[in-house]
Formats: structure tokens, sequence, C-alpha cells
């Protein structure tokens, strides 16, 4: 006797232990609502069954069972979830529904991670369509069911018993809570403490949380209530240090693409309206990948043009208020690119150095190193949050609120850049056309000497003359520095395309602090082992003079072309007569403003 109550009242403790690990976000809405009772006459679940729901929220449990809390907590959880997802109701057949809804709640039950499956429980695993439950119940109906779900199911309710009942008649006097939405806000709010832990705002290991500021509300909105810089905000942590501001001379804020970092300075004394203006001012700026594209412009004068788009953009969708402390902002700019705008303050530096960013006068608020891999996956990420956001305000209906040019930007960044191989193929067609083809009508051969009247076209090849003239040099950066990856990448593209466009030599230059002249090279001598001279430092301006002086003395020709491989550290001017194009690896840049074309090795 005593050790049945034992047994009664240990499986009573697991049980409320596993009623509390149920309650937990995304469910915790629905398990408020819900009334969950013991059914000790086995009317509602079978005396080997684990429990029965009906549609009115009343979950019926095995009074009795032993069990892990954590295998209650998925029980209860599979209740749950089919009040949320609208499965409980009356279809025949109503075994084959029952199994259909169970099979779509056990699915999110175990990517939410949501207790764990009894071995009472185990079934096979059922491919679940993306669609959900229809789909499944449709394929049951017409294929037939495993055997082994149907005992899946019997175990669940136990014999002769379903799972979902009806509602009570009494429950017509109640009102039925709305476990979609329910559910819905039970997924919101998960969605927001997972951020937070991310984020550091909530300590896992206590569940303390730190003081919500200003800032932080404005970040919350953000990913809450502005779905086309929702998935952007969850990227970028906020730093609100007023001595690392200080350290940087931050005003009021700035941003980090690299780092995935925004700061903003709590002296500035912004209000939460404020804040999200600021805060959606700086991922405008990482979205749209304003640090790239500055492309060796003015940084400041760079990051001023695109203030005055962005917040007119921002003023234009009502995002927060803008700061009281100012911005930059003029309607008269409306509709103009951020390099028209560039161009006119370039035109009065003077007047244009005193304009003030968000960081503050004469600084731009774009942080940190605009080159290497860490930046460009970052430029990568926020470009495609920023993508994605759009297209959710797109198609969520209703009235627009993106300003057209904001969606014309995204759209054009959201264009995949044409592969830098493909570019240097565009480039090499553009300098070494397919020879022109000439036909000469000479006297036909003995073995046309039945009818010696009728003329026969031949193709000519061209002149030895046009044949060699198609030449071209390069000049490899052999410093130091430079990756051999790049180096093999690089010299094998140029060796393929000049063998296809039937190059006839390649002049050869390899350059770190000094020029060796390798000499003309055929095309296919590029993809053997060659021996690599230099490994030094970098001045690439000595090896355009070895072809300049090469060109004076008539072994080079004098318009080029020239291709220069180098990873960008070099010198801050190059003084270049020829035609030219340059191949840097993609996160790199040159210290000056190219004249030809960059093509940027992936």
């Amino acid at each position: 006797m005593m050790r049945r109550k034992a047994t009664e009242s240990a499986a009573r403790l697991n049980f409320q232990q596993g009623l509390m690990l149920a309650q937990q976000p995304p469910l915790d809405a629905i398990a408020g609502s819900v009334h969950v009772r013991f059914d000790d006459q086995h009317r509602q679940v079978g005396p080997k069954g684990w429990l029965a729901f009906s549609p009115d929220g009343a979950v019926w449990t095995h009074p009795k069972r032993l069990a892990a809390p954590k295998e209650w907590a998925r029980v209860l959880a599979l209740a749950y979830v089919c009040l949320g997802f609208g499965l409980v109701r009356q279809r025949e057949p109503r075994t084959l529904w029952e199994i259909a809804g169970l099979l779509v709640a056990e699915r999110f039950c175990q990517e939410a991670g949501i207790g764990a499956v009894s071995e009472d429980l185990l079934h096979p695993d059922v491919e679940i369509p993306v669609s959900g439950e229809e789909p499944l119940f449709r394929a049951f109906v017409a294929d037939g069911c495993d055997p082994a779900l149907l005992v899946w199911r019997e175990a669940l309710c136990g014999k002769g018993m379903t799972v979902f009942l009806p509602a009570e008649e009494r429950a017509g006097t109640r009102r039925i809570p709305d476990w979609r939405g329910l559910l819905a806000d039970g997924i919101a709010r998960g969605v927001g403490q997972a951020i937070e832990k991310a984020s550091g705002r909530i300590v896992a290991t206590s569940g303390t949380t730190r003081k919500l500021t200003a800032a932080l509300k404005a970040q919350r909105r953000l990913v809450n209530s502005h779905p086309l810089l929702g998935a952007l905000a969850i990227g970028f942590d906020l730093e609100e240090d007023p001595r690392v501001c200080q350290l940087h001379d931050i005003r009021v804020a700035a941003i980090d693409v690299g780092s995935r970092t925004i700061w903003i300075n709590p002296a500035a004394g912004l209000s939460e309206a404020e804040c999200l203006f600021v805060f959606a001012h700086e991922l405008l700026h990482a979205g749209l990948n304003h640090a790239s594209r500055r492309r060796g412009r003015d940084p400041f004068l760079w990051n001023a043009a695109c203030d005055f788009i962005i917040n007119g953009w921002l003023i234009e969708m009502g995002v927060g208020s803008p700061p009281t402390l100012g911005l930059l902002h003029d309607t008269e700019l409306a509709g103009c690119s951020a390099e028209e705008i560039y161009d006119r303050l370039a035109r009065d530096l003077r007047r244009a150095r005193k304009l003030a960013t968000l960081r503050g006068t004469g600084l731009p608020d774009l942080l940190g190193k605009e080159e290497g891999g860490i930046f460009v996956d970052a430029e990568a990420y926020c470009r495609r949050a920023l993508w994605q956001g759009m297209e959710r305000c797109l198609m969520g209906g209703g009235r627009g609120t993106l300003p057209a040019g904001l969606v014309e930007e995204i759209r054009s960044l959201a264009q995949p850049p044409i592969p830098w191989d493909v570019r240097l193929a565009y480039w090499f067609d553009e300098h070494f056309p397919p020879p022109e083809l000439r036909r000469g009508y000479a006297r036909p051969s003995r073995r046309q000497a039945s009818t010696p009247d009728i003329p026969r076209p031949s193709i000519l090849k061209p002149p030895e003359e046009e044949r060699r003239a198609r030449v071209f040099g390069v000049v490899l950066d052999t410093s130091g520095s430079m990756e051999p990856r790049l180096l093999g990448k690089a010299i094998g593209a140029i060796a393929s395309y000049a063998q296809a466009r039937e190059v006839f030599a390649v002049r050869l230059v390899y350059c770190d602090a000094a020029a060796y002249d390798a000499g003309w090279l055929p095309p296919e001598s590029l993809l053997e082992r060659i021996a690599v001279k230099g490994r030094g430092g970098t001045v690439l301006q000595r090896g355009v003079d070895c072809l300049r002086d090469a060109a004076r003395r008539d072994d080079f020709p004098k318009r080029g072309p020239v291709l220069l491989i180098t990873d960008g550290y070099c010198e801050p001017q190059l003084s270049i007569d020829f035609e030219h194009a340059f191949l840097v690896p993609e996160g790199r840049r040159l210290p000056f403003i190219p004249r030809g074309e960059v093509f940027w090795v992936r």
C-alpha cells in the first residue's frame, strides 16, 4: 500500500514538473488558457493512454502514469500545438485525421526542442509535406496509413478512445480562446527573448535582465514592428559605453559593419523615437553597402552624401523622429543619387567640411576596416537581410510605405554581380576581337581539274604581321603579401582566355621592389610551372616603367593593353599610359582611384 502511494506521488510530481516545462515559450500563452484535469474514471483516456483534449481547451490526462517530466512536457505540448494550429476538430476518417494532425504537431515540438519522446510513443519516420496536415491527411485517405502509426495513436489516447474530443456541452456559455492568436503571441515573445539572450540582455544562467535603455527599446521596436529592418537589426550588437564613444569621437552614433556593432552615445540624451531613427539610419548604411561602394572617394563626403539620402527616406517612411541635435536633410536633393550629391559637395569643399554626420562634424560614422573576408561576408549578410525585409513589406499587401528610390536601390544591390572571370573575358573580347577571315580565289588544284572554270573560294590565314600584333603585357605583383592562390587563379584565367582569343604572346614582368622582365612568352607556357621572381616589397610603377621602356624600343605596343595583378598593397600613386585593367582580391582596395577596369577575384 505504501509502495503504491509512493509511486502515485512520484507520478504526480513528474507530471507537475512536465506541466511547468510545457509552459515555456512559445506555448506559454496557450498553457495559461487550457484546463488540465486528471481522468480518474478513464472516460476520456484509456487505462494505458496518456491524454485527450477538446477544442474548448479541456485536456484530460492519465492520473497515475509514471513518466519523466520531459516526456510529459512533450505529450502536453502536442495538445497545445494542436490547439494552436486549429487541428482539434472532427473529420472523417477520424483516426487518419488525428494521426495527420499529431504528426504535424510533433514536428513543431521536435524543431522547437520541447520535451522528449517516450519509448512508448516511438513510431516510424514519416515525411511531412511543407503545406502541413491537409496533404498528409489526403495521402493517408488515398494510400492508407502505416499500421505502426495506428498503434502510436492508440498508445497516446488508449484503446477504443479518441485523441480529439468534441467540445463539452456546457462550454457553449464560455468564450473559447483564440488559440491561433495565443500561439502567434507566444512565438513572437519567444523570438524576442531569444534575441535578448543572444545579445546578452538576458543572462541565460540566471535569467536576470539588464536595464532596457531607450536604444534597446528602439532595437526591439525595429525587430517587432518594422519588417524592412527587423532581420537586419537582429544581426547587430548595440553598444552604449560612453568611454568608447568618447574614444572614437562619437557624438550620437556610428557603425562598424565588419564587427556588426552599432554604437549609440548615451550622453546624447536621445528619446526612444530618436533612437529608433538613429538605429534605422545606421542599419541602412550597412544594408545598402555604403562602405564598399565608396570606391576611393573621400570618406566624409561620401558618408555625408549617403546621409542626405537615408535621412530623406526615413522621414518619408515615418520611422521614429529625427534627433533634435540636427541631421543632414535637404528636400532639394530628393531624387538625387549618392554619387550626384557627392559631386555637388566636392565642388564646395569649404562648406562641405562644416557638415556634421551622426558621429560629428567632419567625421564619417562608418567605422572599421573595409576589406577582408569578414567584412565581405558581413556586407553580403546585410544586403541579403535588407532584401528579405523588403520582400516581406511588398508581399504583405496594404498601402505601400517604402520610397521608390529605396526599393530600386535594394533591388539593384540584390542582383548578383557579373563574375570576375566573365568580365575578364569581355575585356579580352574588347581588345582581341576574332581575326577577320578572308577568302581567296586562287586557281584550283589538280584534283579539281575537271571543272577549272568554277571559282572555289578558300579561307586565308591572317597575315603574319596582324597575328604578331595580338599581344598584351602582364605586370605581376610578386611581393611577399601576394597569396599563391591568387597568383594561380589570375594567371590561369589569363592564359586560358589568351589561348582562346589566339593571342600570339604575353609580355610578363614580375614586380616587387624591383622589376624583372621575363620577356615574351606564349600563352600556353603560363599554364605550366613558372618560376616567380621577387617576393619582396611592392613598387608597381617600376613594372609599368619596364613596359614603357620596351615600348620606346618598339618591343611592346605603345597603347598596350596591360593587366596588373596585385593585392592592393602598393604605392598610393601609379602613372600608366597604356590601356590597362587590375585584378585584385575581393575585399581589398587600391590606394588610388583607378582609371582602368578592376576585376575583383574571389
